[in-house]
């Protein structure tokens, strides 16, 4: 804001005060044009000759000589100016006696041209006028400019970075630029959105580690209860009387109870991330071109074509499964990516691929997997379940997932239902 102010103010002072200052010195140079050493000589040489014809010599101004009866003797000025002292008097010009030893031997009218130094004054101030304000135009735009520049567009890549945010993509980082306005808070934005990335890795891991924890104990308890149930069936059969007999039947039945409700906490923890809802329609193959362009926001796809087509998929988990593959790239391989696309019968497959080497032959088997990662995830940052997520998506849109080593690298091909 600052920058701003002292911008206008100097704005200001150039649209305005240099054209102004510019006038005013013309204009005093047409007030004072007359010089008066030059009107001092001409005096002197009239009084000097004046009885002896005297030459009459051209200055830079118009005059007329006239003697003490008014009568002209030389005027080098227009036939309308005036040649008498009341006229002269009348239009503001400028009368002198011709002296000599005190005695006024005549005068001299110099025209001073009131009305052409009023005109010149007028177009001065038109000129300062029509300067100011081209000038002013001029500066105004650059203002314009500035503030579109370094200040909207800038806010613009922000909200679209605080959209991002909003919807959960925290894999996109904002453009750094520290010579606009906001350039301080880009750099913090940034670090906000990699914090939120780190917690939200962390609460996802802690979840899943409670996740495990229960199933772990889910399974450990499953095992006192099955020696409960086992000891309770023999005691049964070597007991005498009824009532022992129904107390032991009685502890078996509950120790059935404990082992089915174990068995559905242990399955509601594993089946819990396959609650995903997915609802598929029909959308085009130019949607899903942008969704990959949208996906590659380090620029990295090669050569992105998709025959025209219509799928059977859900947008939404469609962007989920395209994210997850392009940022595993990201992450593991860092290479060049290479799409590509064909129809076969009433399917569209599309296989992303790079260059990172791939994994071993045994964990392509592994890697669709539940909390399956290859090896070269070792010291990265993942918990082993988006493949395994978007296999399952993929599963429930019609489609397939499936994974493979090509061309020096790791592809996934998507299989889309052709509608």
């Amino acid at each position: 804001m600052k920058k701003i102010i002292i911008f206008t103010i100097a704005a200001f002072f150039i649209a305005v005060l240099i054209p102004f200052m510019a006038s005013i010195h013309n204009h005093s140079d047409s007030i004072t044009r007359t010089d008066v050493v030059e009107v001092n000589e001409l005096l002197a040489i009239l009084a000097e000759k004046w009885k002896d014809n005297p030459e009459y010599p051209d200055r830079s101004f118009k005059y007329t000589v006239i003697d003490n009866e008014e009568n002209v003797l030389f005027s080098n000025a227009s036939n309308n100016a005036p040649k008498t002292i009341v006229g002269a008097t009348g239009e503001k010009d400028t009368i002198r006696d011709i002296k000599k030893d005190d005695k006024v031997l005549g005068k001299v009218i110099i025209y001073n041209e009131i009305d052409n130094m009023e005109k010149k004054v007028v177009y001065n101030l038109y000129g300062t006028y029509y300067l100011s304000l081209g000038i002013s135009f001029v500066i105004i735009m650059l203002l314009i400019l500035w503030i579109y520049f370094r200040v909207l567009r800038p806010f613009d890549k922000m909200k679209s970075f605080a959209a991002n945010v909003a919807a959960g993509n925290l894999d996109t980082p904002i453009e750094m630029d520290r010579d606009n306005m906001f350039g301080a808070f880009t750099e913090s934005f940034d670090i906000m959105r990699e914090e939120l990335a780190e917690a939200q890795e962390r609460e996802y891991q802690a979840n899943v580690s409670k996740r495990e924890l229960v199933a772990e104990l889910s399974h450990d308890i499953k095992t006192p209860v099955a020696s409960i149930k086992a000891m309770s069936e023999l005691l049964s059969l070597k007991a005498e009387d009824e009532a022992s007999k129904q107390k032991l039947n009685s502890i078996s039945t509950k120790a059935d109870q404990i082992d089915e409700m174990v068995s559905n906490l242990f399955a509601s923890t594993l089946e819990e991330l396959e609650k995903l809802e997915v609802n598929p329609t029909e959308i085009g193959s130019d949607d899903l071109e942008e969704i990959i362009r949208t996906a590659d926001y380090n620029k990295k796809i090669k050569d992105l074509i998709i025959p025209g087509c219509i799928i059977f998929a859900d947008k939404l988990r469609v962007v989920q499964i395209i994210n997850n593959i392009i940022y595993n790239s990201y992450k593991y391989a860092d290479t060049e990516i290479f799409v590509e696309s064909r129809i076969e019968d009433d399917t569209l497959e599309l296989s992303i691929t790079d260059r990172g080497g791939g994994v071993s032959k045994e964990e392509l088997t592994t890697v669709t997997e539940k909390y399956k990662r290859g090896s070269n995830a070792e010291g990265k940052q993942g918990s082993g379940l988006g493949l395994y997520i978007s296999k399952m998506l993929m599963d429930s849109m019609q489609g397939s997932l499936e994974v493979a080593n090509k061309d020096g690298g790791f592809s996934v091909t998507l299989y889309f239902k052709i509608v």
